[in-house]
């Protein structure tokens, strides 16, 4: 997944190594399979949380899986092993979800800046947030054009593993077949 992302990235006119990351998650429905899986009470569904590091482009640099019921603030730890190998990452963009004090420490233990891009007050209803719609369109692709709606592996490292070899056979296709 890693020598993709840095050929997408020279492809598209980049230098390979990203500096800026942008960091959401997404719960997914779990049908019934044993693990670990969990209720997440904001989107009312049993499954598991997704967590995904994209850089400015939307190639997908880290992913890992949780059960639904941990909060997004404590869903960063899960992807310190696909952080490592992108040492040149400086700036973390997230959402109004990781304002708490551990996910700057997490930001700051691996040497960047964080900023979280959030609704204005008097905004209502749906607003493309910068940056942020790009993680937002990656998680989309891969839940929707990789077959994965539903999770329907028993382990988490397993379903991690579904959704590396989706996202790499995805930037496979990008890089064969250019728009």
């Amino acid at each position: 997944m890693r020598v993709l992302a840095r050929h997408q990235r020279r492809r598209c006119g980049r230098r390979p190594d990203p500096r800026l990351v942008i960091i959401d998650t997404r719960s997914v429905p779990c049908i019934g399979v044993r693990g670990p899986r969990g209720y997440d009470g904001a989107k009312k569904l049993v499954g598991r949380k997704r967590v995904a590091l994209v850089d400015a482009e939307g190639h997908v640099l880290a992913l890992a899986v949780v059960p639904a019921n941990v909060q997004d603030r404590d869903t960063l730890p899960a992807l310190d092993d696909g952080k490592e190998p992108w040492p040149s990452l400086r700036l973390a963009i997230r959402d109004g979800a990781f304002t708490a004090g551990r996910c700057q420490e997490w930001c700051n233990l691996h040497g960047m800046r964080h900023r979280v891009v959030e609704k204005g007050p008097d905004q209502r209803g749906f607003v493309a947030l910068e940056r942020r719609w790009l993680v937002e369109r990656t998680l989309g692709w891969l839940s929707h054009g990789g077959g994965l709606l539903r999770e329907r592996a028993g382990r988490l490292d397993v379903a991690t593993g579904r959704l590396a070899c989706v996202a790499s056979l995805m930037a496979a296709n990008a890089l064969n077949n250019p728009a």
